[in-house]
Formats: C-alpha cells, structure tokens, sequence
C-alpha cells in the first residue's frame, strides 16, 4: 500500500533501458503501477493501445491540452506526450505506486507538481553501448538515431535534477536498487 503517496518518476535517454526496467519493476511487486502516457507518436511493433501508451492523433492531444486533461505534457523528438490526470487519480486510488516514465521536461514539471516522488535518473555505461542499443532495437531510422543520440548528451546535463542516477549496466541490480529506494521511503 502507498502510505505516502509516493510516486517514482524515472527518466533516462532513450535507449536506456527504462522499458525494460519498469516492466521489470511492475511484474516483479503489486506494489507499482505504470502510469500509461499518452502520445501522437506512431505505435511501435509489439505495442499495445491503452497498455503501453494511449496513441491519439494531434488534434486530440491538443484538444485535452485546452482542456487541463494532462497533468504534464511536452513535445519529445517531435512527438507529443503528456501525463492525464486521470490516470494518476486510478493509481493512487488503487493505493499503489504511480510509475512515470517521463522526459527531462517531464522530471522537472514533476518535481513541482509531485514534490513527494522518488526521482531517478538511468544512465547507459557509455555512449557507445548506448547507440548499440539503440540501433539494436530496429525502431528508428538513421536520422531518428542521431537526434536521440544528440538529444541523450543534453538530457544527461540534467542528472542533477534527480535524486538518484543510476548506470544501467545490468537489470537485475538496478531493481534491486531502485527497490530499496523504495522501502526506505515508504
């Protein structure tokens, strides 16, 4: 159960290994839950609507941002995102963790919006492992992979807004960190 309504928001460059750690996270404990996002970015293979992300069009998105529907959103890589208060309120209602997934943007919105949340900032082991995997993923094209490269060098200037940043080297000792993170807050 939340007793403190915490929340763990954790950024990382794309590429990271953020995915893959939250899903960890939330098969691992009943304690989280994923705050699905919602975005204009076109679905992935493998992905699933309303489980992954709530994929809307433009005109959509930015109807609910004239609404007040999101808790936060940015444009990220030229796609939109956003966090809907919606969302947030069925977690916290459940009495588990909200987990976000979320841009530097995001962090810092979070930080006023959330002040209670546990902040976590992943970084690859270097940069070459991080286009490594970048590329690994068959998902961009060239282009795609350079922005995300770019954009990574200026997203881990930030890593001081966060309370802990950690090297994704290997999965399992990640969750068991951000676990004890966790515990020691709760």
């Amino acid at each position: 159960m939340n007793k403190n309504n915490i929340s763990l928001v954790i950024s990382a460059p794309s590429g990271t290994g953020k995915t893959t750690i939250i899903a960890k996270l939330l098969s691992n404990s009943d304690l989280y839950s994923f705050s699905i996002s919602t975005t204009t970015r076109r679905m992935r293979n493998g992905e699933i609507d309303g489980e992954n992300y709530h994929f809307i069009d433009v005109e959509t998105f930015t109807k609910m941002v004239k609404n007040s529907e999101f808790l936060e959103w940015a444009n990220v890589h030229g796609n939109l995102y956003g966090t809907e208060k919606r969302e947030v309120d069925r977690i916290i209602g459940e009495g588990r963790i909200p987990i976000f997934d979320v841009d530097i943007q995001g962090a810092t919105l979070f930080r006023e919006l959330l002040p209670d949340s546990i902040f976590i900032f992943l970084l690859p082991p270097s940069m070459e492992e991080l286009e490594r995997r970048l590329r690994l993923r068959h998902t961009d094209t060239e282009e795609q992979i350079k922005i995300r490269l770019k954009n990574a060098v200026e997203e881990m200037k930030a890593k001081e807004l966060f309370d802990f940043i950690l090297i994704n080297e290997n999965i399992d000792e990640i969750i068991e960190k951000i676990g004890e993170i966790v515990k020691d807050r709760l």
